[in-house]
């Protein structure tokens, strides 16, 4: 039986949600009696929401939007200007305060269902990256939930989410997943993991990394930040499971992985799974590794950011070097009018290919994966471009598969190879010209490999 405190608080609680009710819940709209409002309305009266001035109309603003048809609208730039005052062409890229209150926001979420809301029927999130709301239901996860004895990928204790932005986080509830998904899942990626079997030796041995390379100084600067940013897995197998491939401004607001609808066969959790961790490529972890270990990298100016929490002020104010193509980080489309060699990406991932505009000689006009039982080739692509401003730089390492983006890095790496390419792109005052290169690797039978560069373009800065 409640005590008499416990009561006094319930009371308070259900004044504060009421107060709140009143002010965001004007009109008859039939949303606003909905369970997911209410359950808005409830966490943000919350303990941990109700002291704070901003937080309650943080998440009512993001809940109210995304109920009303209008997730587009839930941007940073419009959340800083109507729930923190700010001017409407103030900066996110130097004013963090909305990337500030959602993190506190993601915490306040967690400790409420963890606490007060542990009886709630639908669980809300807002994902990393982004500030859509996602609500879910929690009928069929209890039935999921494995006991403490049943779990077994716990991740280890000296690493947490917040250490790993571009690992595998780790899930707040531990379900047990159907046999059948992985199964599906495997399908998915057989192909890539396949492609990426061969490459494995190379990437665990010890690397000799070249220092004074001209591009490097280019792009690792006293006066200037550097972005390293590591392709999102997870929005490759999102775009593989429902065959709908994202836009640059649906990944950028959000909008994508809201409106997903539920896959047949793929629990609610799994899919939230994928909308909301953080997963990046081996590949993308080993290049990375690399870059941070060159004479040039300048610590002070350098960070490693999931592409799911950059802004496009981020680009426009930093040099940039994009680990992926825009099937997993479409923030590379921005470049694809400036591109010769374009990846293009469709519902059925075999049929991808690298399109080449303007062939030149004995090029072809598109490289497709082989598809040999015996040989497995592929094409990757670099490339070094201007940055959205004009006064930075861009380097974008891509390709059809993991074992393509390898072998496009295995190139930039390779001071031998690069020597003649940057020979070529060097002007007399020491700056370089932008340029591309189309990389062919190939795989006979898992263990030889064969990496060349087969076209090149470069123009006037």
């Amino acid at each position: 039986m409640p005590t008499a405190q416990q009561e006094a608080i319930t009371d308070a609680r259900e004044a504060a949600s009421a107060d709140l009710s009143a002010a965001w819940s004007s009109g008859d709209d039939e949303w606003k009696s909905g369970e997911e409002w209410q359950l808005a309305l409830r966490i943000a009266a919350s303990k941990g929401l109700s002291k704070s001035s901003f937080l309650p109309n943080f998440l009512l603003y993001i809940c109210e939007q995304s109920l009303t048809g209008n997730a587009q609208q839930i941007t940073e730039q419009r959340i800083g200007t109507e729930i923190f005052h700010r001017a409407s062409d103030y900066n996110p890229g130097e004013d963090n305060i909305v990337r500030s209150y959602a993190r506190t926001l993601r915490k306040r979420l967690e400790e409420y269902f963890e606490q007060e809301g542990r009886e709630e029927r639908v669980r809300l999130i807002v994902p990393r990256g982004g500030y859509v709301p996602i609500f879910e239901s929690l009928a069929e996860e209890r039935m999921l939930v494995a006991s403490p004895a049943d779990i077994s990928d716990k991740q280890p204790e000296s690493l947490s989410a917040t250490e790993l932005p571009y690992a595998i986080a780790p899930s707040s509830i531990h379900r047990i997943r159907p046999p059948w998904i992985f199964i599906l899942l495997g399908v998915l990626i057989g192909a890539a993991l396949a492609s990426a079997a061969w490459l494995l030796a190379r990437t665990v041995q010890p690397r000799t990394v070249e220092p004074e390379h001209v591009l490097w100084s280019k792009l690792f600067q006293a006066n200037r930040d550097t972005l390293i940013i590591p392709a999102d897995s997870g929005l490759g197998i999102l775009q593989n499971v429902t065959g709908k491939l994202s836009s640059v401004q649906g990944y950028a607001n959000g909008t994508y992985f809201a409106e997903i609808k539920p896959i047949p066969g793929i629990g609610e959790g799994n899919l939230n799974d994928l909308r909301g961790q953080r997963y990046t490529s081996v590949v993308a972890l080993n290049i990375a590794s690399m870059l941070v270990r060159l004479p040039e990298f300048a610590n002070g100016r350098s960070q490693i950011r999931y592409a799911r929490g950059i802004t496009i002020e981020d680009l426009k104010n930093s040099n940039a070097i994009l680990l992926g193509s825009s099937h997993t980080d479409p923030w590379v489309s921005l470049f694809d009018d400036r591109l010769n060699f374009v990846l293009n990406y469709t519902s059925t991932v075999d049929q991808s290919f690298i399109l080449n505009k303007h062939p030149a000689g004995t090029e072809g006009a598109k490289y497709f994966n082989g598809t040999d039982k015996t040989t497995n080739q592929t094409y990757g692509v670099i490339d070094f471009l201007p940055g959205l401003d004009g006064a930075g730089h861009t380097l974008i390492i891509q390709g059809l598969n993991m074992a393509a983006t390898q072998a496009a890095a295995d190139i930039l790496f390779n001071a031998d190879a690069m020597k003649p390419i940057l020979n070529k792109a060097t002007l007399p005052n020491g700056d370089l010209k932008s340029f591309e290169i189309l990389v062919e690797t190939k795989s006979i039978e898992a263990n030889a490999s064969e990496t060349r560069v087969i076209a090149t373009r470069f123009y006037p800065r």
